[in-house]
């Protein structure tokens, strides 16, 4: 057996995951972006990782995580999104206070413990935000929804996953009372990649499109 991972590595190789699951590879800019640190401590660390068999380091490509970074990487995701679900469901937490939360005891619980919060919970496939929790084979299930910034006007929808990362702009959202199996009613889109117009509830409220862009939906009428 290896040496144990550190939860510095888990963090890299969760974030990784994060920013290639639409793409083949990310930059270690965006991984510096994203966790908050300095270029030269992640180009440091990237190389230690590549050392170590968890990420592939192209010069002219960017970074990927291997075959056993993403299984580490998937199965701290799953730690993640059964606290959370735990936190939301349980212990009363709003959805917009769990992240920190989860961050912190994803490190340390178990792999018994993360299968039995499974078995306690009913075996839940998405988390609170609408993230599909990994399974214990390490698999996962792609989950498609339409963003919410592609819906025309007139439409009635159904929130089915926030995918906004930034935690203070997925506070905002959670806000405006968008969050998962809300129905939403789209009012306006503003032309030039304006904000939309939408009807939440009894509230009118705007919404950037970047940020509409990871909300996931379903059209009403496709829902049983």
């Amino acid at each position: 057996m290896g040496p144990a991972v550190t939860e510095s590595t888990e963090m890299y190789l969760v974030t990784v995951y994060r920013l290639t699951q639409h793409v083949t590879y990310t930059s270690t800019s965006d991984i510096a972006a994203t966790l908050g640190v300095s270029l030269p401590s992640v180009s440091e660390k990237v190389k230690r990782l590549t050392e170590e068999g968890y990420v592939l380091h192209e010069w002219r490509q960017g970074v990927a995580l291997t075959e056993e970074g993403r299984r580490i990487a998937l199965n701290v995701l799953r730690k993640h999104r059964l606290i959370a679900t735990f936190l939301v469901q349980q212990a009363g937490y709003g959805l917009d206070e769990v992240y920190e939360e989860a961050c912190r005891l994803e490190h340390v619980i178990s792999d018994r413990l993360a299968n039995r919060l499974e078995e306690l919970l009913g075996y839940p496939e998405v988390d609170p935000q609408g993230n599909p929790i990994p399974a214990r084979d390490g698999t996962i299930a792609l989950l498609r929804y339409t963003p919410l910034a592609s819906i025309a006007p007139g439409t009635t929808v159904v929130i089915r996953h926030i995918g906004v990362l930034d935690q203070e702009r997925f506070r905002y959202v959670c806000e405006l009372g968008i969050i998962p199996d809300t129905v939403v009613r789209v009012l306006d889109v503003a032309p030039f990649n304006g904000p939309l117009t939408l009807a939440v509830e009894t509230r009118t409220v705007a919404l950037d499109r970047g940020i509409a862009h990871d909300i996931g939906v379903n059209i009403e009428e496709e829902v049983d």
